[in-house]
C-alpha cells in the first residue's frame, strides 16, 4: 500500500493543532516548527493564526474554499467583430502595402 504524501504546510498544520490542544504557546510551537522544517515552513503570523483558529475550535486543517474572481480571458473571445475586422485590415494593409488581395 502507498502512503499518500501530505503537502508541507497540512502537515505543519496537524503539529500546530496537536500542540495547540495540549497547551502549547504559539511562540514554542513556531520553535519547534522551525527546528523541524526551517526553510519551508510556515511564516510567524501562519502560525499564530492558525493557533488561534485552533484554540477557539476550528478542526479541519484544510484551506476553506471561497468564491475566486474569473480568470481574464486571453484570447479574441470577447473582442466585438469589428474590432477583428478592423485589426486584420490593419494587419492586411501593413503586410501587402495596401494592396487588394
Amino acid at each position: 500500500m502507498s502512503e499518500k504524501e501530505v503537502h508541507t504546510s497540512v502537515e505543519q498544520r496537524i503539529i500546530i493543532k496537536f500542540l495547540s490542544h495540549e497547551g502549547v504557546k504559539p511562540a514554542e510551537i513556531l520553535r519547534r516548527l522551525t527546528a523541524q522544517f526551517a526553510e519551508k515552513m510556515l511564516s510567524k503570523t501562519q502560525v499564530y493564526d492558525w493557533h488561534k483558529k485552533f484554540s477557539d475550535g476550528r478542526e479541519s486543517v484544510q484551506n476553506k474554499t471561497h468564491a475566486r474572481r474569473p480568470r481574464k480571458r486571453s484570447c479574441a473571445i470577447g473582442y466585438r467583430r469589428d474590432q477583428i475586422h478592423s485589426w486584420m485590415t490593419e494587419l492586411k494593409n501593413f503586410r501587402f502595402g495596401g494592396k487588394n488581395v
